[in-house]
């Protein structure tokens, strides 16, 4: 890797990012720069780790229109080997046929669409919000970069997309945001600890009709049925 280049583009393109007052603008730059990197298309999927079952996400790409539509139509999300925690914890992750061993359905199917190599790159936003950005090309063959600094550009690529979406207040970083008391913090991390209310209620000296007021008051703010919810949310966006 010839430092000197990286770090003259590492600098250029944090200040292309910080010119960047649209959102918007952050499709156009990403296809340049991916371009530059002699990738055909690109997508940035952001998702957020709650709700669990159905996380809220969103995307930003330059894939074929029938990809997308496929890809959607046959819930290829629910199977993506991408954001599987196994995989995307690793951060970089060349597409092979390791990779979509086990959903070769998947695979083939991205290939007949034109998206014959690739990698994704998952970076991770203070809020606790996944940023996948993946890029392909039709082509098995061709020159690209050493893989050390390919994974380099791709990972500020995509901490910069994160971190320029989150200073433009875009709607795609909004995570569940509330404002808790002291106590009921406290009450939300003995309950993550498993403890009843009758247990807290003697840990936080008061009493277990204040801990439950408490906790009812956190499950109408979590729209939660129950404290297990409650619990589980916190944790999951760094609440607790």
């Amino acid at each position: 890797m010839d430092d000197h280049n990286f770090f003259r583009w590492r600098q250029d393109v944090l200040n292309i990012f910080q010119s960047v007052t649209e959102a918007d603008e952050i499709t156009k730059i990403l296809h340049q720069q991916t371009d530059q990197l002699e990738f055909d298309y690109f997508s940035l999927c952001i998702r957020h780790p709650v709700p669990f079952t159905r996380p809220k996400t969103s995307l930003r790409s330059s894939y074929p229109q029938s990809w997308l539509d496929h890809y959607h139509a046959a819930n290829y999300f629910a199977i993506d080997p991408v954001l599987r925690p196994e995989n995307f914890m690793r951060g970089n992750l060349p597409w092979n046929d390791a990779l979509f061993g086990d959903t070769q359905e998947f695979w083939d199917a991205a290939r007949d669409h034109g998206l014959r190599r690739g990698i994704s790159q998952c970076v991770i936003s203070p809020n606790r919000a996944l940023g996948f950005l993946s890029v392909s090309r039709t082509a098995n063959k061709g020159k690209i970069l050493p893989d050390d600094e390919l994974e380099l550009r791709l990972q500020y690529l995509g901490e910069l997309s994160l971190m320029t979406l989150t200073r433009l207040n875009d709607a795609s970083m909004d995570a569940i945001t509330l404002k808790l008391s002291k106590r009921e913090r406290e009450i939300l991390q003995w309950t993550g600890e498993g403890k009843t209310s009758a247990e807290i209620a003697i840990i936080l000296s008061i009493s277990e009709n204040t801990v439950n007021f408490h906790q009812k008051n956190m499950q109408k703010k979590f729209n939660a049925p129950n404290k297990t919810q409650i619990a589980c949310y916190a944790a999951a966006i760094g609440i607790i």
